[in-house]
């Protein structure tokens, strides 16, 4: 039975709230493309923990996901306390919460290309 992309792409967040990395990333292909750049599951494992060290109680609601073959894409909300750095922001102790999509590709049950982008923290944050 073949997973969808939508699928992988909850089990990998789903695996990366519950701090299992290793689960995430066996959800990867071994070369992949984050934002263009090509990318390891150690580059993915270091994001990651970078962003979980930035904001450890994130959250990621999909709020909405359309599959169209290999592809998926997804209206997600991000939310969490900035404790330390977050993608270049310095740490304000704030909770925030921001809007985002992305756009994931799976083959063969691997996520092989993502795409994003999110709205900027709120206030400057």
């Amino acid at each position: 039975m073949t997973v969808g992309p939508a699928a992988v792409v909850r089990a990998i967040i789903v695996a990366r709230e519950a701090n299992d990395l290793a689960t995430s990333l066996r959800y990867i292909a071994p070369d992949s493309l984050d934002q263009g750049r090509r990318v390891s599951r150690e580059d993915w494992r270091r994001k990651w923990e970078h962003m979980r060290a930035g904001c450890p109680d994130m959250e990621v609601t999909t709020e909405h996901s359309v599959e169209n073959g290999e592809w998926v894409a997804n209206r997600y909300t991000i939310r969490g306390t900035q404790t330390g750095d977050f993608f270049g922001q310095a740490p304000t102790g704030e909770r925030f919460e921001i809007q985002g999509m992305d756009m994931v590709r799976v083959r063969d049950g691997r996520l092989i290309e993502h795409w994003a982008f999110a709205e900027p923290l709120p206030n400057g944050q």
